[in-house]
C-alpha cells in the first residue's frame, strides 16, 4: 500500500492506531451484546449459527487489539479470520432474522468487507505495530 505523506506523520500514525482501536472496540461491544441477546431468541438453525459467529467476531475483536500491541505472528491469521467472521455475521443476519433478504445481505456482506478492509489498512498505516 502506499504510504500516506502528512507534515506530522506520527500524529497520523497515532490517531490511525486510536480510531482503529476504537472501531474494533465499538465493533466487539456490539457483536458480543447482540449476540448476548439474540442467544435467547435464536431458535432456528440458521439463527443459532449466526449467533455464535456473531459471538466469535466479538472475541476475534478483541484478539486484534491484543495482537496489535503483543502477538505479532498470529496477527494476519487472526485478521483473516475476523474479517470472514464479520462478513458472514453481517450476511446472515440477514437472512434468518425475519424473511430471507439476499440482496440485503450482499449489501451487508460489501459494507462489513469494506470497513474490515478499512480498519485493517488503518492498523497497518500506525507506527504502533510493526508491519511485516
Amino acid at each position: 500500500m502506499p504510504r500516506i505523506r502528512t507534515k506530522y506523520p506520527h500524529l497520523f500514525r497515532y490517531l490511525s492506531a486510536m480510531l482503529s482501536i476504537t472501531l474494533l472496540v465499538i465493533i466487539a461491544w456490539l457483536a458480543l451484546s447482540g449476540s448476548i441477546d439474540q442467544f435467547s431468541r435464536a431458535h432456528t438453525f440458521g439463527q443459532i449459527v449466526q449467533t455464535y459467529i456473531q459471538a466469535f467476531c466479538g472475541i476475534l475483536s478483541l484478539a486484534i487489539i491484543l495482537t496489535f500491541f503483543i502477538d505479532k505472528k498470529r496477527a494476519k491469521l487472526i485478521h483473516h479470520t475476523w474479517l470472514v467472521s464479520l462478513v458472514l455475521t453481517a450476511s446472515i443476519s440477514a437472512l434468518v432474522w425475519g424473511p430471507p433478504m439476499p440482496i440485503i445481505a450482499l449489501v451487508f456482506g460489501i459494507a462489513a468487507f469494506l470497513l474490515a478492509k478499512g480498519i485493517l489498512w488503518l492498523m497497518n498505516t500506525s507506527s504502533l505495530r510493526e508491519s511485516g
